[in-house]
């Protein structure tokens, strides 16, 4: 369970994701948010509390609520107290009733009651009931939970285990990931270290073999062979041989990648560098904008490489929906041990459209 944990953590520090542990506002950079679901209103924090803002920085929603979410599949996780739902227009359609809540997707949202977790339907009523000790949210019509005797499993929408005479002991062979992309899901075996994917009938699809590996995305994913990685696609035919000292996620095309140097720059999918190793850390597209780190702040490139918004910030999210989230910290003057996080939006033109705010 501790290596689980250990890989879980991992992942959220590669990519920023926000862990069930903890609820707070503002947005994800996983791909959680990668479909637009027509609702362009994005968490703002003002004096302590969260409200919306529209894609023109004006504010839809007051800021009444503790913490606030992005808006998916049509509705907010808000906290207030408990989590709950929102819908566009500030209303409660689900009140706020749990302890802890993931986003809705494909119609249903992981909940937490009394500790345990189970899925709700988007009217607030149990589509599965809780008995999980964790949950994650559904993709691609399967869910990765962990029941009562903290076995991992997948789920489809009923309930169902999925499960057949190949799927490995995922408590044996615990999952690297928790969700299916490309219809594959990284798992690992941890008496050998060896990374393989399973698909979504819970079939070996790739053998574990990989000493390192990630989930797909764009259609690749990145597995490391001795020390260098490089990217197959679901059926493990090889696209790019190993030969990246580091390599990210595919995403519009391009990869983030480290190949002969300390620096990043971008590939695409015959393996070219197209934009020339040059940045500090470097992040996936979204939106033809990617974030990069410069001389220790976040900035953004577009897809040829021009900065179009300055290297000024801490922390720097995906664009979603045409904005993205942007984090200055300052140091509070009246305590200088305390960090002030103060948080706003830029559009696509690198601009704010949204000054940050605390």
């Amino acid at each position: 369970m501790k290596s689980f944990l250990c890989t879980l953590l991992a992942l959220a520090a590669f990519s920023a994701t926000l862990s069930g542990c903890d609820f707070i506002g503002g947005l994800t950079s996983d791909d959680e948010s990668e479909q637009n679901d027509g609702v362009n209103l994005f968490p703002v924090r003002i004096d302590g509390s969260w409200g919306y803002i529209n894609e023109n920085g004006r504010i839809i929603i007051e800021p009444t609520f503790d913490a606030a979410r992005e808006f998916e599949d049509g509705l907010a996780r808000i906290r207030e107290g408990n989590v709950g739902y929102i819908d566009p227009e500030g209303k409660y359609v689900i009140e706020p009733r749990f302890q802890d809540g993931r986003p809705f997707t494909e119609g249903f949202a992981a909940v937490q009651v009394d500790g345990r977790w189970g899925f709700v339907n988007r009217s607030g009523a149990f589509a599965i009931n809780p008995q999980y000790t964790a949950a994650y949210s559904f993709e691609n019509g399967r869910a990765f939970v962990r029941d009562a005797e903290f076995q991992w499993e997948y789920i489809d929408t009923r309930g169902n285990v999925i499960r057949t005479l190949e799927t490995p002991d995922l408590t044996e062979f615990e999952s690297a990931s928790n969700d299916f992309q490309d219809g594959r899901a990284l798992v690992i075996d941890f008496n050998t270290n060896q990374y393989g994917f399973i698909d979504e009938n819970g079939n070996m699809a790739v053998d574990f073999q990989y000493s390192e590996a990630r989930s797909f995305s764009d259609g690749l994913a990145a597995i490391k062979i001795s020390d260098s990685w490089g990217f197959i696609d679901p059926s493990n035919s090889a696209k790019i041989p190993p030969k990246y000292i580091e390599a990210g996620n595919f995403s519009e095309g391009l990869v983030a990648a480290r190949e002969n140097t300390n620096t990043w720059g971008y590939a695409d999918k015959s393996g070219r560098m197209v934009i020339e190793p040059q940045f500090e850390n470097a992040r996936p597209f979204s939106e033809g904008r990617a974030a990069v780190l410069i001389d220790g702040f976040w900035g953004y490139i577009d897809k040829s490489g021009n900065v179009i918004a300055q290297p000024d910030f801490d922390e720097a999210l995906p664009f979603q929906k045409g904005l993205a989230q942007v984090t200055i910290e300052l140091r509070d003057p009246n305590n200088e041990n305390n960090i002030i996080t103060n948080i706003g939006y830029l559009g696509r033109d690198g601009k704010y459209v949204w000054y940050p705010t605390r």
